[in-house]
């Protein structure tokens, strides 16, 4: 698992669809498809549940994401304390 795979469940799950976000990632939809994926994959569990109208979260994808929102606003405080 990596701090960018943790950035794009975010995104994903803010925009409610893997096109949207990967726009505004500025990434292709399927290299944004494929890290999601791979992360599902290594975790073994679904994050989400894809359908042509978007994307939902699963529960264990809510619970996921609770941890993964505390990680990326940690690193927003970080680059704000460190990069100024």
């Amino acid at each position: 698992m990596t701090i960018q795979q943790i950035t794009y469940v975010v995104k994903v799950a803010e925009t409610k669809s893997i096109n949207s976000a990967a726009a505004e990632l500025y990434i292709s939809q399927p290299a944004l498809s494929g890290a999601i994926r791979n992360l599902e994959r290594e975790l073994h569990t679904k994050i989400f549940v894809r359908s042509n109208t978007g994307i939902k979260t699963t529960p264990e994808g809510d619970e996921f994401l609770a941890y993964a929102r505390i990680i990326c606003s940690v690193l927003c405080d970080i680059k704000e304390r460190f990069y100024n």
